[in-house]
């Protein structure tokens, strides 16, 4: 569900207009997200502040039951971050 709702988030920056990436993700699980069960998403886009996007998301049984909800924090990058290679972080010993 988190992979499904990350996604959903992606298109909603496309329709906006933004190419950004995930920074943090919360999901609260409200009843049992079954498998082969159509489910509806909904999310939105709830504030902008510098380079910060915060998204909220539903997801929706097929009788309007609300199953699962998240919110996120996505940072704006420009289409470089998706072509350069990002330098390699060492843990130290």
């Amino acid at each position: 569900m988190a992979t499904v709702l990350d996604d959903l988030f992606g298109f909603a920056l496309y329709v906006v207009g933004e190419l950004a990436v995930t920074r943090k993700l919360e999901v609260e699980y409200l009843a049992p997200v079954l498998l082969q069960t159509e489910y509806t998403l909904h999310a939105e886009m709830l504030s902008r502040n510098g380079r910060k996007l915060r998204l909220r998301a539903r997801v929706e049984d097929q009788n309007g039951q609300v199953v699962a909800t998240a919110d996120a924090l996505f940072i704006v990058v420009g289409p470089a971050h998706f072509t350069s290679r990002a330098p390699v972080i060492q843990a130290r010993r």
